[in-house]
């Protein structure tokens, strides 16, 4: 993904789960490092691997 992507300054709560959700699938892949999803939905990878935790212990 282009570093020059615009991301909006704010996310709505419904942004926010869809980016989440999204997040969950690619860990479910397991194609791309948490680094690299964190890159691809602009989240950072301390949430990217509090989300896979998540996933791990309870799952979606």
């Amino acid at each position: 993904m282009d570093g020059n992507v615009w991301r909006p300054a704010h996310l709505t709560p419904g942004q926010m789960e869809e980016r989440r959700l999204e997040a969950a699938r690619l860990l479910r892949q397991g194609r791309l490092s948490q680094a690299e999803i964190a890159r691809q939905l602009g989240a950072s990878r301390a949430s990217v691997s509090r989300w896979a935790a998540t996933l791990a212990q309870d799952g979606q």
